[in-house]
């Protein structure tokens, strides 16, 4: 196994928790026909059946029980054993079970794990198509010699139990949000012990079936002279993808920031203890070792700072890392708009060349027009003053009145010479001058062709 895991220094410890045990186990009876071997199955088809299915529930309860899925024939011995009486069938039990794929090797497993990526239906697959034909043939060459050939002290897994495990973990990273994080196997193990109620010795089999079916990736760096597992899980649906170098750089930063705070904590718990003892030097009149207690005090607190500033400089360096990834999503947004927006002018057809000549174009169409409306605007100078006109209108209206006999009293205002000469006078109230004056003349005339056709 190339990420052998280092739990086979711990033994699987015979379980005092006897809730597993079904209610018969009390009936003395009943347990020595279970405890017995098997007779033939062909002598009762239904005792035989209904025993093997005992020994498999039961095997299973004793695994969730114990948080393991690895088993063999003497811890089950030692397990299930009743008044000094040990189970005599496990042998065929254990037979049947590997026959049907409902137990693996722990070597075959490792085995599998060197060959290739498996998912887990099919490494079930694998099992249930390969082991019949090895494991029937050593029961059809048991049935014969009257023996079947299985190491008590080798280790088995049960298959139903590793992927139940599996599960479990897989259900609890995802609850965690701890996918695409590196956790160090030990403390998995500590996490799954508390949460889950599975053992290390049990969870070696259920990561092996999470590795092989692309849910996590193991690797095993050196840090420190120690070595140690890394796990990175994937998120769900998703495939697991390598542990990079800088998710590796990552971790061994986060474990400085962590020792750093371990130590920064230790010296103010050392600081705390030194003024403790200064005060009571103080109080007994010690005054040289207070002195010295007081001196080692400024020495840790100089040692504190230093660690301080390490540790800030530290997760300054991390926020920049994390930030790194959030500044990568901006520029790839970036990206992606120029993309976008390329596309939509392209689908369009619209160019800088051809935006440069529409421009050009409009400019000298505008010109043009502002030229033509200049020239339309154009009006020729005269010499004639506005004023010069006004007061010339009005002497001919007050010509026009005294040819006409029209006495000046309907004109309301008086003559347009006075009123021109005056310098306040504007434009506008001559307009207003003539117009009345002019009125009047209509008034007058119209009166003096009534009179005239009177006399006639």
């Amino acid at each position: 196994m190339e990420h052998k895991l280092e739990a086979k220094g711990e033994m699987v410890k015979t379980s005092t928790d006897i809730s597993y045990l079904p209610e018969c186990w009390d009936d003395d009876r009943r347990m020595g026909v279970l405890l017995a071997e098997f007779r033939p199955r062909q002598l009762n088809v239904t005792s035989y059946d209904t025993k093997m299915k005992f020994w498999k529930d039961l095997i299973h309860s004793f695994c969730n029980a114990s948080g393991s899925s690895v088993i063999s024939i003497s811890m089950l011995k030692n397990q299930f054993r009743r008044k000094g009486t040990v189970p005599y069938c496990l042998n065929v039990v254990f037979v049947d079970m590997l026959t049907k794929g409902e137990l693996c090797r722990e070597g075959q497993l490792q085995i599998l794990q060197r060959s290739g990526t498996y998912g887990l239906n099919l490494w079930t697959a694998m099992q249930m198509i390969k082991a019949p034909f090895y494991w029937g043939y050593e029961t059809v060459l048991g049935s014969v010699t009257g023996s079947v050939n299985i190491n008590e002290n080798e280790d088995f897994i049960v298959t139903a139990i590793a992927q139940q495990h599996a599960k479990t973990i897989q259900n609890l990273i995802e609850t965690r949000q701890l996918y695409n994080k590196l956790l160090q196997y030990e403390d998995l193990v500590v996490l799954l012990n508390e949460t889950a109620s599975i053992k290390r010795h049990g969870m070696e089999p259920a990561i092996t079936l999470l590795e092989k079916s692309n849910r996590l990736t193991l690797e095993k760096i050196t840090h420190a002279e120690t070595s140690i597992v890394l796990i990175k899980f994937a998120e769900k649906n998703a495939v697991a993808q390598p542990i990079t170098s800088i998710e590796k750089s990552i971790y061994e930063l986060e474990q400085s920031e962590n020792r750093l705070m371990k130590d920064i904590s230790m010296i103010e718990h050392n600081i705390n203890q030194t003024m403790d003892t200064v005060r009571e030097c103080i109080k007994d009149g010690r005054k040289q070792m207070a002195k010295t207690y007081l001196k080692k005090k400024h020495f840790l607190d100089k040692n504190m700072q230093g660690k301080i500033n390490a540790l800030e400089t530290l997760q300054s360096i991390l926020l920049k890392i994390h930030n790194s990834q959030s500044d990568k999503n901006i520029i790839d947004a970036y990206k992606l708009g120029t993309v976008a927006l390329k596309n939509a002018y392209a689908t369009v057809g619209i160019t800088i060349d051809q935006l440069d000549e529409t421009i050009e174009e409009m400019n000298h169409v505008l010109e043009q027009h502002n030229a033509m409306l200049s020239m339309i605007g154009t009006v020729s100078e005269t010499d004639v003053d506005e004023l010069q006109l006004e007061q010339e209108l009005g002497d001919l209206i007050d010509m026009k009145l005294d040819e006409c006999n029209i006495d000046k009293k309907y004109s309301p205002m008086p003559p347009a010479t006075s009123s021109i000469t005056n310098s306040t006078t504007n434009v506008a109230d001559f307009d207003k001058e003539i117009e009345k004056r002019l009125a009047a003349l209509r008034v007058d005339a119209t009166n003096g062709y009534k009179i005239a056709d009177q006399a006639l």
